[in-house]
């Protein structure tokens, strides 16, 4: 039988209308346009789980057309859940296409939504081939969408977690100096994340960085860095650890 990616829309539709049965105000949370029912992130990712468990096997490009079709209908948890399920497949996400990234980006209006498709689909794209690929979020950084522009950055976090991370700090660096000036709300806690992700991994580079263009930084992105280097914390405390991309649901702005 032919896979219907818009019939497997509307279902997993009604399972998310399940999971927060009344919409709820986002204003409390996020500011968005976009209906907002207020399921939790962990039962979205126990349904994109359970999905993909109905569905071993299943073609790059059928979880792509239905992730296309929620991603569609502009709802919250009907976009979250398309990142969850390209995430969860390694070959849909490395034929998810820049091409597709244009026309999602086009919706994008809040920081969940723009990190989620940065941590679940960009990052690990650009991470998976950094010499080719971080050139195309060195594009991105420099588009006129600020949510793009924020993704960009999100993207730069992953490829820290490759154990050559340091062969790729000079041109995440360029980008990071890209957006120096740029106080769009979106941008600053972005730039923290990906100076703390390679504070991690190459903090001589990133102390060097720090001292020479810190005056151009967003202070709170040179004071979590700092303190990252300095004690492990982005708070220079133990009791909360360094943050990161908005995956988990946590309250980042």
């Amino acid at each position: 039988m032919p896979f219907d990616a818009f019939a497997e829309a509307d279902r997993l539709s009604a399972a998310l209308r399940r999971l927060a049965p009344v919409p709820v105000d986002p204003a409390p949370v996020i500011r968005t346009a976009r209906p907002f029912h207020g399921a939790r992130l962990g039962e979205m990712e126990g349904l994109a789980r359970a999905w993909h468990r109905e569905h071993p096997g299943s073609a790059a490009e059928e979880v792509l057309s239905l992730a296309d079709a929620l991603w569609r209908r502009a709802v919250r948890e009907e976009m979250v859940l398309a990142t969850m399920l390209v995430g969860r497949h390694r070959e849909a996400g490395c034929a998810f296409g820049l091409r597709r990234l244009d026309r999602w980006a086009a919706l994008l209006d809040n920081w969940e939504t723009t990190d989620n498709v940065g941590s679940r689909v960009l990052g690990p794209w650009a991470a998976a081939d950094p010499g080719t690929r971080l050139a195309a979020l060195e594009r991105l950084a420099h588009r006129r969408n600020p949510w793009l522009r924020r993704l960009a950055l999100v993207g730069c976090v992953y490829p820290a977690r490759r154990p050559d991370a340091v062969c790729w700090w000079p041109q995440v660096a360029g980008i990071v100096l890209a957006r120096a000036d740029d106080r769009e709300a979106a941008i600053p806690k972005a730039i923290s994340w990906v100076l703390r992700a390679y504070a991690r991994r190459c903090p001589a580079e990133v102390t060097a960085f720090l001292e020479e263009h810190g005056r151009a930084l967003p202070a709170i992105a040179v004071r979590e860095a700092r303190h990252q280097l300095a004690t492990g914390y982005k708070t220079g405390r133990p009791g909360r650890r360094a943050g990161g991309p908005a995956q988990a649901g946590s309250a980042n702005s």
